[in-house]
């Protein structure tokens, strides 16, 4: 558990990367959107998707993990599964206070009506209607799911070698392909987006096995992985 602790403290002394760069491009994102719609003044509605750059940040901070830690705390003599499980549980701690901190920023720009100017950069529309503690869970759920989305890849990347990317990445662009041909000639795309509308709840819900897979894939290549 000792060793657990390292790794987790180790993570979190690199606040720039888990905290400051996130926040900072949020920071810019919301000065830069309520200075226009401030000058506009003119009562129209500003929605902007400035939000998602948080959690694409997130899946990237994911890939980029191995490439920085896992050398050096193999080096301290740390265990491979200690370092697993120290890093899930620091991305744990790190994702808890971020997706609280959107969360209570989407409350007050919801009250205060998208800031007294009409910004809303942080308020997801059809999560209006779900109490605090529901998107709240969304917004964390969320945040892990893509961080081990981009862990788990990094790990295959540790694993197999660049090789491994070169048949991952075409073969999702390959299947995406597929997938966008196939609903564009069968005219699927409004019924599918209806039916996200619909059932986005049960999606999110699903994030949660998808992360326990990954944890498990990541963990089973990181075994074998080399340094």
């Amino acid at each position: 558990m000792n060793r657990v602790n390292q790794v987790v403290k180790m993570h979190l002394r690199n606040k720039f990367t888990w905290f400051l760069i996130p926040w900072a491009i949020l920071g810019v994102n919301f000065l830069v959107n309520a200075v226009i719609a401030t000058s506009l003044n003119d009562g129209e509605v500003i929605n902007t998707g400035a939000l998602a750059s948080i959690f694409v940040y997130t899946l990237i901070t994911g890939t980029l993990t191995l490439k920085e830690t896992f050398p050096f705390a193999i080096g301290l003599s740390i265990r491979r599964k200690d370092y697993f499980f120290g890093t899930a549980l620091a991305v744990l701690l790190v994702n808890v206070i971020s997706g609280t901190a959107i969360t209570i920023l989407s409350v007050i720009e919801q009250a205060t009506d998208g800031w007294n100017v009409n910004l809303h950069l942080f308020e997801i529309k059809f999560l209006g209607d779900l109490p605090f503690i529901g998107i709240l869970g969304i917004n964390i759920i969320l945040l892990i799911t893509l961080y081990f989305i981009g862990f788990t890849i990094s790990s295959l990347h540790r694993r197999f070698g660049a090789v491994s990317m070169y048949i991952f990445f075409p073969a999702v662009l390959l299947l995406g392909t597929i997938t966008s041909y196939t609903m564009t000639h069968f005219g699927l795309w409004v019924e599918v987006a209806h039916w996200i509308a619909n059932n986005y709840m049960d999606l999110f819900w699903w994030m949660i096995p998808m992360v326990g897979v990954c944890m498990v894939i990541s963990y089973g290549l990181l075994r074998r992985a080399a340094v």
